[in-house]
Formats: structure tokens, C-alpha cells, sequence
């Protein structure tokens, strides 16, 4: 493999913002660690070359952990993070089904990112600094 300008992991890449982050980074030459829920929306990025997926919820801590460790195998080390999975749709708060869906865009929009941050500043301050960037959408 050639000399990588750096590492990146992308959540959301499946689609959207953070699959047009994954193919830009992995086009300039970063490793790019790419993070979605849905395997199907994920899969065909595993076929760009520099890109490795990784299907899981970002709202656990799991998932956070996997991709960390994954960038830091992989690449050897994890320049920067865009965290940018986020959902909406919550229906009228009268509605039964709205405190679940309320805990759901908590638990990505809210958790997911803390969770986010909190795995790869240990990675990131081991590179000697690094960027992180939320850009949550729902």
C-alpha cells in the first residue's frame, strides 16, 4: 500500500454526507475507517480501495471501540473523525410511538457523538493531534 496521507474514520458512510466524506478522503489518499448501521448501504464502499467498513451502531460503545482499534490496525494510527450519523422523524408528542423515537435520536444523535469523542481523542492525542467534526443530521 502506498504512503497514506492519514486515517480517518467516517460514521454514516453509508449514504449521504458521510459516504461523499469516505470516497473524498479515500480519493486524497487517507485510510478511512467507514462506520454505518446498514450493511447493504455500506457494502459497496468495501470494494474502494483504502476504505474498510464497519457495520454497527454508533450509539454503542462497542462500535465506537471497534472503530478506533480498527483504524489503529489497519493504518496505524488515527488522524481525524467525522461523526457525522444522526437521525430525526420524531412524530407529535401525543402520538405513542414519541418518547421512543425521542430516546432513539438521543441515544445517535446525542450519545453517539460523546461516545464518539470520548474513543477516538485517545487515538487522535497518541497521533499528536488530530480533528474531529460532528455533523449531525436527522
Amino acid at each position: 500500500m502506498a504512503e497514506l496521507s492519514g486515517s480517518v474514520v467516517v460514521t454514516a458512510a453509508g449514504s449521504g454526507i458521510g459516504r461523499a466524506a469516505a470516497e473524498l478522503f479515500a480519493e486524497r489518499g487517507y485510510g478511512v475507517v467507514a462506520v454505518d448501521i446498514d450493511a447493504g448501504r455500506l457494502a459497496p464502499l468495501s470494494a474502494v480501495t483504502g476504505i474498510v467498513t464497519l457495520v454497527g451502531d454508533v450509539a454503542e460503545e462497542r462500535t465506537n471501540a471497534e472503530m478506533v482499534g480498527l483504524a489503529r490496525r489497519r493504518f496505524g494510527r488515527l488522524d481525524a473523525a467525522v461523526l457525522n450519523a444522526g437521525i430525526g422523524g420524531a412524530p407529535p408528542l401525543e402520538d405513542d410511538r414519541a418518547i421512543a423515537a425521542l430516546d432513539a435520536i438521543h441515544a445517535v444523535n446525542v450519545r453517539g457523538v460523546a461516545l464518539g469523542i470520548r474513543a477516538v481523542t485517545p487515538a487522535l492525542r497518541a497521533a499528536g493531534g488530530g480533528a474531529i467534526t460532528a455533523d449531525v443530521h436527522g
